[in-house]
Order: structure tokens, then sequence, then C-alpha cells
């Protein structure tokens, strides 16, 4: 029997997808997160990740989230969707509860996806979320420059050109160019 291959999905007509992802170091209590906007063709439009203390790993993810609502509000998205490889963490958002290791972090989710018109979370498997996870663990390792938008390494390029090809046969482009 054949095993359904698990990749990322596109958002429904004019929604934006955000992969979030937090990676973490328990050695030197550090992470890392990664936020990815996609439109519906599977093109970037907006990445960040950042280098974080962290006290674990699910700190790391929930920090990533709250970054992924923040940049929504700033940049008054209308209809959003976030998904995350950490089911515990998108149970505690859909059903507003509190994870007390990250209870502060939880409160600022709730009140950022309140103040958006149309927020949704989904759980997706780790292969689903590859470029977020990626993003975040070349942010780690300090192998990604803080421009990465405008030239991502060659791993994160090559899965965000897989992706687009998998979901609708066409090359993606990334600032105007073929990749």
């Amino acid at each position: 029997m054949s095993r359904r291959s698990i990749t990322w999905r596109p958002p429904p007509g004019d929604w934006l997808k955000t992969n979030v992802d937090g990676v973490y170091s328990r050695s030197t209590a550090e992470g890392a997160t990664a936020v990815v906007i996609r439109d519906n063709s599977g093109k970037l439009l907006i990445g960040e990740s950042m280098r974080i203390r962290a006290y674990s790993s699910l700190a790391a993810e929930a920090e990533a989230m709250r970054r992924a609502l923040i940049l929504a509000t700033n940049l008054n998205m209308e209809q959003i969707l976030i998904e995350s490889d950490n089911l515990p963490l998108v149970q505690a958002v859909k059903s507003k509860t509190y994870i007390g290791e990250v209870e502060s972090i939880l409160r600022d989710i709730f009140l950022l996806a309140e103040s958006l018109s149309n927020c949704g979370f989904t759980w997706v498997p780790r292969e689903g979320n590859k470029v977020a996870n990626g993003v975040a663990k070349c942010s780690l390792t300090g192998r990604l420059e803080e421009n990465w938008r405008r030239k991502p390494p060659r791993e994160i390029t090559e899965q965000l050109r897989s992706e687009a090809l998998n979901q609708n046969g066409c090359i993606l482009e990334f600032k105007g160019k073929k990749i």
C-alpha cells in the first residue's frame, strides 16, 4: 500500500497562508522562529525569522505564532490562515485554553487573533511545514541572513519551488523572477 505524500497545501480563494515554526536548543537556551506567508499559488509574500531566548520548543513555537499574528495585524491582512506543526499549540489556540508554560504568549495570541476579521488556525504534520521548519533551523544555526527573503538559502528556494510545482504545475515566482 502506498502512503500519500504530505506537502504544503494552498489556502482557499483570496486567503493567505502563514506557516510558522519554532526551534529550540536546550544546550544554549536559544530558539528561532519562522513566519512564511504565501498566497494560493505558493508565491512567497512575506518571510520573517528571528533568534530568541527560549525555555522550550513549545515556547519557540508559540512565539512564532505570535510573530505571525503581529505581522498580519500590522499589515492589515484580511483573511489569514495560520498553520503550525505543533498539535498541542494549535488545539490550545482553537479551543482558547491556556498551557501554563506559554500562558502569557497565548494571551497575546488570543487578543491578536480576535483583532483580525478572518483568522483561522490549522495543524499540519511536519512534512507539510518544511519551508518554515527550514527557515527556523537556518536562523538558529546562523546560516540565514537578515534579508533572507531577497536571497533565500538554496534548500529553502528548492523547497518553495517543489511545493509550488506540486500545487499548480508551474514555476514559482520569487520577487518577479522564476526560481
